[in-house]
């Protein structure tokens, strides 16, 4: 069996990743990080990250917009990041358990955020309206960019075959609750048994 990470399922999950930011924006992207774990999203401005920065606040806007799209941008960002690190998290793990590793490497990866940790605990108000107005978008990007992912380990017969796009929804639904309100019992454990008999070839 291939390994899933250096061979089928990782060159797959990048191609469906937004593209990341150009590099010479990290200086504006770390100012915003910064600002936003401190302050909260809803209470930054572009005036915040130019005081960060030391820059005027039309240079940050000129270069990365309004506080929506450095939103985008750093989300865009993190996620590119994320994948770095994917092929350790993995260790040569094969199929379905390469999978599963991939999933808690990402739920970690957002526990130990801390611009999503400061919105979890302080900024309630803006989970509403996420929930309220966003979360179905959101769930419908997240699968398109797993689905080919899920198709070329199909493929490839790592895990069993299936409706890539229905597994992939039931994926991100899954990964999104974890990150939203955190497991009382083991990561790993609890994924293995929901997970593993959904895609353990047969």
């Amino acid at each position: 069996m291939s390994d899933v990470s250096d061979a089928v399922f990782l060159p797959a999950l990048v191609r469906g990743l937004p593209p990341p930011p150009d590099a010479t924006l990290d200086p504006y992207l770390d100012a915003a990080a910064a600002c936003f774990a401190r302050h909260g999203i809803s209470r930054s401005a572009v005036a915040d990250i130019a005081k960060e920065m030391g820059v005027s606040r039309t240079t940050v806007y000129r270069q990365v917009g309004s506080i929506d799209n450095v939103v985008r941008l750093l989300a865009a960002r993190e996620l590119h990041r994320f994948q770095e690190t994917v092929p350790p998290a993995i260790g040569g793990a094969k199929g379905p358990q390469g999978v599963l590793r991939i999933m808690a490497g990402v739920i970690r990866f957002a526990w130990q955020n801390p611009v999503l940790s400061k919105v979890l605990h302080d900024e309630p108000a803006i989970l509403g309206q996420f929930f309220a107005a966003d979360l179905p978008a959101l769930v419908n990007d997240v699968a398109a960019i797993i689905t080919p992912a899920i198709e070329a380990a199909i493929s490839a017969g790592l895990i069993r075959e299936q409706d890539t796009r229905a597994l992939a929804e039931w994926v991100t639904r899954i990964g999104g609750a974890l990150v939203l309100a955190p497991p009382a019992t083991d990561l790993d454990a609890l994924l293995e048994s929901m997970l593993l008999p959904v895609l353990d070839p047969p």
